[in-house]
């Protein structure tokens, strides 16, 4: 609960003086891959940067692992609902983000919604055993960036991809590589689309097609 709790005030204190997560990682002197840990649950800072942190959040150490002054600045977690997991729910004019109170054994939570609305927040990660949000991994994956076992997004890797740009096993998109790939553009050992190249090429009358055997249906108008 220590790391869950630190982790909302540190996001919540940054995102209420404007800072983005490189800016606090200098100030306290770790790099913002490390503080998106702390704000995602991954880990804690250790205990002699609580001073430092404390100060470049403009509060004090009390109020930082005591979630005082947070209280009055930003909103609370909510209990909210989805697809029948509870969880806690943030939601701020920059981002949305839920997270299942149900978790795995490696403490990872079934489902993570994490969408950031802004610019800024275009890399807000999600990671959950489904995963929700700008950049997402998972075993069931869905975002502008996603990985997972069956992923979807502008640009999706798994093994079932879709997505504008998909790479996986079997892979359907604008631009696809795979097994088996199906788009506009697909490039796979069975291949299927506009332009094509693979060892099975399929395409339209209209297509090209690069393979060791290629087949070429008519498109009847």
């Amino acid at each position: 609960m220590y790391k869950r709790m630190l982790g909302e005030t540190i996001y919540r204190l940054r995102k209420a003086k404007g800072m983005s997560q490189d800016e606090l990682g200098k100030l306290v002197g770790v790099s913002n891959k490390a503080v998106s840990k702390w704000e995602t649950y991954e880990s804690n800072p250790d205990i002699t940067l609580l001073p430092l942190l404390a100060q470049a959040l403009g509060v004090t150490a009390d109020e930082l692992l005591t979630d005082i002054k947070a209280e009055k600045d930003d909103p609370k977690p909510k209990e909210s609902k989805f697809f029948g997991m509870t969880g806690m729910a943030i939601e701020t004019p920059e981002e949305y983000e839920f997270h299942s109170d149900k978790k795995t054994k490696k403490d990872l939570p079934y489902m993570h919604i994490h969408i950031g609305k802004h610019i800024e927040t275009i890399n807000a990660k999600a990671r959950g055993v489904i995963a929700i949000g700008n950049n997402a991994k998972g075993l069931i994956s869905i975002g502008l960036f996603s990985f997972g076992i069956i992923s979807f997004g502008m640009v999706s890797f798994g093994l079932l991809a879709f997505g504008v740009l998909a790479i996986g096993i079997i892979a359907g998109g604008t631009i696809a590589f795979g097994g088996l790939a199906m788009g506009a553009i697909a490039i796979g050992f069975i291949s299927m689309g506009g332009l094509v190249i693979g060892y099975y090429a399929h395409t339209g009358s209209a297509g090209y097609a690069i393979g060791k055997y290629i087949f070429i249906h008519k498109i009847n108008l």
